[in-house]
This record gives C-alpha cells, structure tokens and sequence, in this order.
C-alpha cells in the first residue's frame, strides 16, 4: 500500500543524519551555487535522493528514526506518522509546538510535567495574552512571553500551485539578490567570504573561528543571522520544493519503508480503513446471502 508523508516530515527523515562522514554526488541545483557548505550541500542531495530513490536512501544513508522526550517543548516528541489516504486532513494541517520556560525546565521533571498539563488545560487563553500572563504568574510565578513553533507542514499543498518553471525563476531571483547583497558594500563582502557558507555558526555560543573580518564576534553573528534567514533558509525550501515537484509530487513512499524507519500510521487513516473494511466486509456478506438465495434449487423428494 502506497504511503503519504508531510513537507516537515520530509525534511525531519533527512535533516536527523549526520552528512559529515557521508558524500554524496550530485547537484543541488542546474547550476552551482555558493550560498552552500559541503553539508548543506549534502542534505539537499539526501533529500533529492529521498524523492527520487526512497528504497535506496532508506538501505544505504538513513539511520532508524528513536523517539525521546527531549524535555524541551509542551507536547512530547511523538514517532511521526505517515498517511494512507492523500486526502487526509492531517497530511495538510499545521503542528504547533511550544517551548517550555527555561525556569521551569531548571526546576526538574515533575514540574516539567506539571506545567505541561496546565498549559493543555490554559491553552484557550492564548487568544487573551494577558490574562494568559496572570494565570501563569499565579500559577509558578514565572513571566512566560510564548513562543509558538509553527511547522507548517502542508505536505502537498505549501507550493501545490508552483509549476518547476515558476520555481526556478523564484530560486533564480533569490540566488540573484544574494549575490547583489554579497557586493552591497565592504563589510557584506568581508564577512560573507569568510563565514557565507557557513552562516549557521551565528547560532552557536562559541566563539567564531578565524574571524579575520575586522567586526566583533557579536557583529558578525548579528549579520549572519539576517543573512541566514533572508536567504540560506528561503532559497532551501524552494529548493526542497522543487525536489519534491520533480521527482515525487505527493511524496509518496511504500509503507513497508515508513514502518521500518519508525513512523506510525496516522489514526485517522487507520479509522478511514477500518470503516472501509466493515463496509466492504458488509457488501459481500449481502452478496454472498443474494447468491445463495437465487442459486437455491427445490430437490424432487
């Protein structure tokens, strides 16, 4: 039976491997790009493969999905699911996660789950941040600015209107801004030749590795980080976009292979299914009665 997964769990199956002892061939793109390091470059060509070869990426580059509570988001860490039906509404519906307060996280695993089962029980309150606010304060004198995670995850529907050529010519222009922006004036210049590729380290607290730039660490980061989002993240999604266009539009896979790498089937898909089966399992039972009745024949006692 064929097996449907999001955009977000696309990119969870691929971004969850270590590309630093893997090299794969292969191009990102019809032509070479420089916004790119070899691992980038990588995970791009691992999702590529995903769409295009799924058997071959699930033997030969993609290590078992584990599930954990990292202890860092309101909802648990859950096995992500794969869909059966390609009209499911959760294979287009948005995940929504929130991070736990840094406070309470300090205060250990009991009042970890204490707040998760408060903040479930005050989540319609969100709609009114203050009193949201007050709830919170008198409930673990914490003040808690909430920060929603919102993976959009609308596997065959974020860009289902993008023809490939209407896709190249948005990657095209991205591409082309980068560049302009890379030779705007001497301090873009200086700090992109150096750490353009790599812009990702502006997210770590360690120090910057041979920042000959003449800007101070916090600058540089500050500048990469702007970078980074304006153009190294963007250009990867439409990237990834285009992938998924080309070579598996409904990212479709078998789903032997979403069992074997540790997705779940997705409880509405298996209540369609089971629906289906007592309607069909009905029609031949009323079929067979049919039969019988009209192959019955009076023997000459």
């Amino acid at each position: 039976m064929e097996a449907y997964i999001t955009s977000h769990n696309a990119h969870k199956i691929v971004t969850r491997n270590n590309f630093k002892n893997i090299k794969l061939s292969g191009e990102v793109y019809k032509y070479k790009l420089y916004l790119f390091s070899q691992y980038d470059e990588n995970s791009l060509l691992a999702i590529q493969e995903l769409f295009k070869n799924p058997e071959k990426y699930f033997n030969q580059i993609y290590d078992p999905m584990v599930v954990f509570d990292s202890k860092k988001y309101i909802f648990k860490e859950q096995q992500p699911a794969y869909h059966t039906f390609d009209v499911c509404e959760r294979l287009h519906s948005d995940f929504t996660n929130f991070e736990l307060p840094q406070e309470i996280i300090d205060r250990g695993e009991a009042e970890i789950e204490r707040f998760r089962t408060w903040f479930v029980e005050n989540r319609y309150l969100l709609e009114d941040p203050v009193k949201f606010a007050f709830r919170l304060k008198m409930a673990f004198n914490i003040e808690y600015n909430q920060k929603a995670i919102n993976y959009e995850n609308s596997g065959c529907s974020e860009y289902k209107n993008y023809s490939i050529e209407q896709l190249e010519k948005e990657i095209d222009s991205l591409i082309k801004e980068a560049g302009r922006y890379y030779y705007a004036n001497e301090k873009n210049t200086s700090i992109l030749k150096i750490f353009g590729k790599y812009s990702g380290c502006a997210y770590s607290d360690n120090p910057l590795y041979n920042n000959y730039t003449g800007y101070s660490d916090e600058v540089v980061k500050s500048f990469l980080k702007e970078y980074h989002i304006r153009f190294k993240i963007p250009v990867k999604k439409l990237l990834i976009e285009y992938y998924r266009i080309k070579f598996n539009p409904n990212l479709r896979f078998a789903e032997t292979f979403m069992e074997v790498i540790g997705f779940r089937k997705c409880g509405s898909c298996k209540k369609r299914e089971l629906e289906l089966s007592t309607q069909f399992s009905g029609k031949c039972s009323n079929s067979i009665r049919f039969e019988r009745r009209n192959n019955f024949i009076d023997l000459p006692f």
